[in-house]
């Protein structure tokens, strides 16, 4: 018995288009991952409204594009961090608005603070 509305599984099926605009949308983060990048400019990207690809993105990724471009620059801030980089740095460079910015979602992310994280 099929349910109305299940799904097969994603490599069972024919590429969808919220996979290319997911893909679209993905090339555009990691490229300008340090820059603020609105909504309606990830969608043009994308080719589809913003709607759409919030939850394309969400369905194939598991988070929303912000959550995704956080991570991008969480990740960016550690390498500078295990590079020597100072904690002010490191935020500044990595799109955070302000130091304690990078350390509330540093904390959130890994559990450790930037500075902690540095020192190790």
């Amino acid at each position: 018995m099929v349910c109305r509305g299940a799904r097969t599984p994603a490599r069972a099926t024919a590429p969808r288009a919220g996979s290319v605009a997911v893909r679209r949308a993905r090339e555009l983060l990691e490229e300008d991952w340090a820059q603020e990048i609105p909504a309606d400019r990830l969608a043009r990207a994308a080719g589809c409204s913003r709607f759409a690809l919030y939850r394309a993105f969400r369905a194939e990724l598991g988070m929303p594009p912000s959550d995704f471009q956080r991570q991008l620059r969480l990740r960016a801030a550690r390498r500078m961090l295990a590079g020597g980089a100072t904690a002010a740095g490191a935020a500044a460079a990595c799109g955070f608005a302000d130091q304690a910015h990078l350390h509330r979602w540093f904390v959130r992310a890994y559990g450790i603070t930037p500075g902690a994280y540095a020192r190790g």
